[in-house]
Protein backbone atom coordinates (compact mmCIF):
# COMPACT_ATOMS: atom_id res chain seq x y z
CA UNK A 1 0.00 0.00 0.00
CA UNK A 2 1.23 3.47 -0.87
CA UNK A 3 0.03 6.37 1.26
CA UNK A 4 0.64 10.07 1.62
CA UNK A 5 1.24 11.46 5.09
CA UNK A 6 1.07 15.06 6.25
CA UNK A 7 1.80 16.53 9.69
CA UNK A 8 1.03 20.14 10.54
CA UNK A 9 1.04 22.31 13.63
CA UNK A 10 -2.19 24.29 14.02
CA UNK A 11 -2.09 27.62 15.76
CA UNK A 12 -4.43 27.89 18.73
CA UNK A 13 -6.62 30.82 19.59
CA UNK A 14 -5.61 33.35 22.20
CA UNK A 15 -4.45 31.55 25.36
CA UNK A 16 -4.55 28.11 23.69
CA UNK A 17 -1.57 25.86 23.16
CA UNK A 18 -0.77 24.78 19.57
CA UNK A 19 -2.32 21.60 18.24
CA UNK A 20 -1.02 19.02 15.77
CA UNK A 21 -2.85 17.11 13.06
CA UNK A 22 -1.55 14.11 11.11
CA UNK A 23 -3.39 12.80 8.03
CA UNK A 24 -2.60 9.59 6.14
CA UNK A 25 -4.42 8.73 2.92
CA UNK A 26 -3.79 5.80 0.60
CA UNK A 27 -3.15 6.65 -3.04
CA UNK A 28 -2.47 5.03 -6.39
CA UNK A 29 1.07 4.83 -7.73
CA UNK A 30 2.18 4.16 -11.29
CA UNK A 31 4.88 1.73 -10.10
CA UNK A 32 2.24 -0.47 -8.47
CA UNK A 33 -0.86 -0.50 -10.68
CA UNK A 34 -3.95 -1.99 -9.08
CA UNK A 35 -4.97 -5.46 -10.16
CA UNK A 36 -1.60 -6.62 -11.50
CA UNK A 37 -0.38 -8.54 -8.44
CA UNK A 38 -3.42 -10.73 -7.86
CA UNK A 39 -4.01 -9.14 -4.45
CA UNK A 40 -6.90 -6.93 -3.41
CA UNK A 41 -5.78 -3.44 -2.49
CA UNK A 42 -6.88 -1.89 0.78
CA UNK A 43 -7.50 1.83 1.16
CA UNK A 44 -7.03 3.94 4.28
CA UNK A 45 -7.90 7.36 5.62
CA UNK A 46 -6.45 8.13 9.05
CA UNK A 47 -6.53 11.37 11.04
CA UNK A 48 -4.85 12.04 14.39
CA UNK A 49 -5.44 15.33 16.21
CA UNK A 50 -3.51 16.23 19.39
CA UNK A 51 -3.92 19.30 21.58
CA UNK A 52 -2.00 20.25 24.70
CA UNK A 53 -4.26 21.36 27.55
CA UNK A 54 -3.06 23.41 30.51
CA UNK A 55 -5.09 25.41 33.00
CA UNK A 56 -2.30 26.95 35.10
CA UNK A 57 0.26 29.66 34.34
CA UNK A 58 3.92 28.52 34.32
CA UNK A 59 3.04 24.81 34.22
CA UNK A 60 5.28 21.90 35.11
CA UNK A 61 5.16 18.65 33.15
CA UNK A 62 2.61 17.15 35.57
CA UNK A 63 0.20 20.07 34.89
CA UNK A 64 0.01 19.29 31.17
CA UNK A 65 -2.64 17.08 29.59
CA UNK A 66 -3.19 16.05 26.01
CA UNK A 67 -6.45 15.64 24.09
CA UNK A 68 -6.22 13.05 21.33
CA UNK A 69 -8.78 12.34 18.62
CA UNK A 70 -8.05 9.40 16.33
CA UNK A 71 -10.20 8.37 13.39
CA UNK A 72 -9.44 5.62 10.90
CA UNK A 73 -11.35 4.32 7.92
CA UNK A 74 -9.91 1.16 6.41
CA UNK A 75 -11.50 -0.58 3.44
CA UNK A 76 -9.95 -4.04 3.01
CA UNK A 77 -10.95 -3.95 -0.66
CA UNK A 78 -13.34 -6.85 -0.80
CA UNK A 79 -15.39 -9.02 1.44
CA UNK A 80 -13.93 -10.02 4.79
CA UNK A 81 -15.72 -11.65 7.73
CA UNK A 82 -16.70 -9.17 10.46
CA UNK A 83 -14.89 -11.32 13.04
CA UNK A 84 -11.62 -11.00 11.10
CA UNK A 85 -11.97 -7.22 10.85
CA UNK A 86 -12.67 -6.95 14.60
CA UNK A 87 -9.66 -9.16 15.43
CA UNK A 88 -7.32 -7.05 13.28
CA UNK A 89 -8.72 -3.78 14.70
CA UNK A 90 -8.29 -4.97 18.29
CA UNK A 91 -4.68 -5.91 17.58
CA UNK A 92 -3.64 -2.87 15.50
CA UNK A 93 -5.35 -0.07 17.45
CA UNK A 94 -3.30 -0.58 20.66
CA UNK A 95 -0.15 -0.98 18.55
CA UNK A 96 -0.66 2.51 17.16
CA UNK A 97 -0.70 4.07 20.63
CA UNK A 98 2.27 2.02 21.82
CA UNK A 99 4.35 3.19 18.84
CA UNK A 100 3.05 6.75 19.16
CA UNK A 101 3.92 6.98 22.87
CA UNK A 102 7.52 7.84 21.97
CA UNK A 103 6.20 11.17 20.62
CA UNK A 104 4.64 12.09 23.98
CA UNK A 105 7.06 10.91 26.68
CA UNK A 106 5.89 10.79 30.27
CA UNK A 107 7.07 13.05 33.10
Amino acid sequence: MVYASHKQQLEGGEGEKPSWIVCNVSCDHTSAPEGTSGYTRATIEVVLYCQTVCDVPNPTRKDLKCKIVYSASVNPGGWAPAAAIRAISQREYPKFFKEDSCICPGP
